[in-house]
């Protein structure tokens, strides 16, 4: 349905389309930026982490903070990229996040390795999908049903006790379709605990089934239900305890054994049923509904004699009172002095999501112009729950260099709730040369908050908000494009927020033009976008400019100007070799425009947090009916970590991140026709900098890995 929103009625008659960008290759198919991965580039450099396919898409930032993509810390156009909560992310162009409206932050991403396309979608058309729409879009694809019997297979081992299968298999019998699925990945990681047999690894395992019916071809009226279920679970050993500067420039795969029990189990269920009907050849209707249960149970390091994380490295590296002692007590070589020596919280948390979603798409022409109209409706529910686990903290004595327990203390329990309706409608208007898109939507949500036992204290809020958007293309010849947008963003606050408060608010231009010509192509797009109530969800991992790490703040306005480039070529194919090309290039600044409504908070003329001035992925190929090989160059200039980092006084030395230039090789060869070798260098140079420094310390990419894997074809 979403697909056929971007195309010709006539030209898009495929029913199980779930993609939010129909026609890349058409210069004249989409209002704003849009780029497309598919399933031959992911499998160029077969990558696991999201962080690392995202950067070959211009106007997308992405920061390191366990050197795996556990925690996706995703950003769209300078948003917030604290756990990804300013994007609308969606599988299969379904909502995906654990809880959209009620808790945004993405402690869960769907697997990257079980996906076979990644599509970004900016501007005006955002506003089609939502409840985010400040920044863009990700649509996650997953294996679709083959139309004939077959499979894959495909194994990999590489550094680290790392191993991965990924296996599927499905078929089309006449009007009946399946597909059967399993990825699982597990691996030892690259940091090394202090004083530790146990690894700081994760170990993937998931399950995904899909079935489809389809009405007979001479049927009057064309229909298709497709079911899909999937069960996954995840366990990581992730910290929010970083290295101080010294110990990482010593050390960068070194943890402190302080972190030793933290780990994280993340498990998702869902279910989701979409039915189309085809109601005239001109006008088409779906019907969808989908469920999650995540859970998120993460036992993390809290605080270290006294003082919290957030602060254990802060103290350190600025020398501030008990700084020895600190270090000697991350080293191990002293013991705890404060009453609650090491404290351990049990961040349990479950999410449960829901909605009906309907759709209609209807074409039809008046006179010369003609119109495309996509209209739609959703209802949804979030529910999260926190505290399940009846143990808020453990708390813990060092001795020695070990952990000693002594005590556990009781959990609070909290709840949260946002049920929303949407409303949206476009008309895609084509005249000729020029094609209009005119777009609205409206969010109705309502939310409360209860975060005591007893039910005393709750905070509900409503929030109406309709926003506008328009979309122009003018095509210049068949290949060159002139295009134009600009929409009102809008990003819920969340489920804990006092009555009254208003959700994130910008309004966004673009302005660009786009080429395409066979496998040449390239879009220029500026940007600008005007945050006149920029948020941010307060969180341990994410805390706002005060240090605050619960609730919602509001962070003042702020500024955001840039420019995409993106550029793909073969500028070689002859004689049975091909030279592919692709670049992707960013510049970004700005700047906070307004005070918050917090006095320690961010002030007007503050830097923006986690945006590089430049951003730039390279690749070049080289293919043959055999051998494909290819390389990547990848660039992140350094970037603030707070917006504190360029007031004058302060000290940035320890507020900023490292520039970063890696370099990635790999190369396959086709053994037989359904059996395919490869292998690949990832970071060539051993090139390991600073690319996070939250919540508490130095964080950084993963240095030099190699694995070998094959794929199977059945």
């Amino acid at each position: 349905m979403a697909a056929l929103a971007q195309s010709p009625a006539q030209d898009a008659r495929k029913l199980d389309a779930v993609t939010v960008i129909a026609k890349p290759q058409d210069p004249q198919s989409t209002m704003g930026s849009a780029y497309v991965l598919t399933q031959r580039e992911l499998e160029k450099f077969e990558d696991t982490n999201i962080n690392s396919v995202l950067r070959r898409i211009p106007g997308v930032y992405v920061r390191e903070e366990d050197g795996m993509g556990t925690f996706p810390n995703i950003g769209i156009r300078a948003g917030s990229s604290g756990r990804s909560g300013r994007i609308s992310l969606m599988e299969d162009g379904i909502p995906a996040a654990m809880s959209p409206y009620a808790n945004t932050s993405a402690y869960y991403f769907p697997t990257l390795g079980r996906m076979s396309g990644v599509e970004v979608l900016k501007g005006p058309e955002v506003l089609l999908y939502g409840p985010q729409t400040t920044s863009g879009a990700i649509n996650l694809l997953s294996t679709p049903i083959p139309d004939a019997a077959g499979g894959a297979l495909k194994t990999e081992l590489g550094q680290f006790g790392t191993r991965k299968i990924h296996a599927n298999y499905g078929a089309t019998v006449g009007q009946w379709g399946f597909l059967a699925e399993t990825y699982q990945r597990e691996t030892d990681g690259f940091h090394k605990i202090d004083r530790s047999t146990r690894t700081a690894g994760s170990d993937v395992e998931e399950y995904l089934l899909k079935a489809r019916w389809r009405s007979a071809p001479d049927a009057a009226l064309r229909q298709q239900v497709d079911l899909k279920l999937f069960s996954g679970q995840e366990d990581a050993d992730v910290s929010y305890l970083g290295l101080t500067d010294a110990d990482f420039r010593a050390n960068p795969d070194r943890r402190y054994h302080l972190g030793e029990l933290q780990r994280m189990d993340r498990s998702r269920k869902s279910a989701s049923v979409r039915h189309q009907i085809e109601l005239h050849p001109s006008t088409l209707f779906t019907t969808t509904a989908y469920w999650s249960d995540t859970s998120r149970h993460y036992d993390r390091l809290n605080q270290v004699n006294g003082v919290g994380i957030g602060s254990v490295v802060n103290t350190i590296n600025n020398n501030r009172a008990d700084a020895p002692l600190l270090q000697g007590i991350l080293n191990g070589t002293a013991n705890t002095t404060h009453g609650n020596g090491v404290r351990y919280g049990h961040n349990h948390q479950d999410f449960v999501a829901k909605g009906l979603q309907l759709d209609v798409l209807s074409s039809f022409a008046t006179a010369s112009v003609q119109h495309e109209i996509t209209a739609g409706v959703r209802w949804h529910h979030d529910a999260t729950k926190n505290g399940t686990s009846g143990i808020g903290n453990s708390i813990y004595r060092q001795v020695d260099g070990s952990l000693v327990y002594e005590s556990t203390s009781a959990a609070a329990l909290a709840r949260g709730e946002a049920e929303a309706m949407a409303f949206w409608a476009a008309d895609r208007i084509s005249m000729g040369a020029l094609t209009l898109m005119p777009v609205i939507r409206h969010e109705r949500i309502r939310s409360h908050a209860d975060t005591s036992v007893a039910k005393t204290d709750l905070n509900s809020n409503q929030i109406n908000k309709t926003t506008l958007g328009l979309g122009a293309n003018y095509a210049l010849t068949q290949q060159w494009t002139l295009l134009a947008g600009v929409h009102q963003g809008f990003a819920p606050p969340g489920s804990g927020v006092a009555n009254g408060t208003k959700g994130e608010e910008s309004t966004n231009y673009e302005a660009g033009v786009r080429y395409r010509q066979g496998e040449f192509g390239v879009d220029a797009i500026g940007f600008y976008s005007d945050y006149t109530n920029a948020m941010r969800n307060c969180l341990v991992a994410n805390p706002c400019p005060n240090g605050a790490v619960d609730g919602t703040q509001q962070t003042g306005s702020k500024k955001v100007y840039g420019l995409e480039l993106g550029m793909s070529a073969n500028l070689y194919n002859q004689g049975g070799h091909r030279i592919p090309a692709r670049l992707a290039y960013t510049f970004t600044n700005g700047e906070y425009t307004k005070d918050s409504d917090v006095a320690t908070g961010v002030r007007k003329g503050d830097v923006l947090e986690y945006a590089p001035k430049h951003m730039a992925s390279a690749q070049l190929g080289w293919e043959t009916a055999a051998w494909k090989s290819y390389a990547s160059f990848n660039y992140a200039a350094s970037a603030c970590s707070t917006n504190t980092c360029g007031r004058a006084g302060v000290d940035g030395r320890y507020l900023e991140t490292d520039a970063l230039f890696t370099v990635d090789l790999s190369t396959s060869y086709q053994l037989t026709r359904d059996v395919q070798i490869y292998a690949k260098l990832d970071n060539v140079f051993d090139k390991q900098k600073i690319t996070s420094r939250g919540p508490d310390g130095a964080r950084g990419n993963m240095g030099r890995y190699f694995a070998a894997g094959m794929r199977v074809s059945f």
